[in-house]
């Protein structure tokens, strides 16, 4: 990575270091959410105020109700759900959370790039501008690699 491609650090000189604090939860399939989290904390070590959840051994019906515990956890402020594919039975828990919280943002088919820059910026960017961000930081991730 050059310097002109690492990440601007964080800190009480950075300019956008005031931003309010936005929380996550990385929900999917199996051992997907612990496996993203914990890739991406290899590369970022804050995840302070990310949490993975899982549908493992929790009935569909169930997970909504898994979901709105996950976010009464956390402090108060916004929540980026980090879901793993759009149509999915955590997408949809997802779509439900959100009609009950307007502070919630609902992202489909996150990879490792988005959570990364997520982890970079939530204290840097207001969520307004985090959002875009992070989905064409989705978007710009998958490419097929040419020799």
């Amino acid at each position: 990575m050059t310097q002109s491609e690492k990440e601007p650090s964080s800190g009480p000189g950075s300019a956008r270091g005031d931003c309010p604090r936005v929380y996550a939860i990385v929900i999917g399939q199996g051992d997907l959410p612990r496996s993203l989290l914990e890739s991406a904390r290899a590369i970022v070590p804050d995840i302070e105020g990310v949490v993975a959840l899982s549908n493992l051994d929790c009935p569909i019906m169930g997970l909504g109700a898994r979901l709105e515990q996950t976010i009464s956890s956390l402090p108060e402020g916004d929540v980026v759900v980090f879901a793993d594919m759009f149509g999915t039975s955590c997408a949809n828990a997802g779509r439900e959370i959100k009609r009950k919280h307007p502070n919630v943002v609902v992202l489909c088919g996150t990879n490792l790039s988005m959570l990364v820059r997520f982890l970079y910026h939530r204290r840097k960017k207001p969520l307004a501008e985090l959002i875009p961000f992070l989905l064409e930081t989705g978007r710009t991730a998958v490419q097929t690699v040419e020799l």
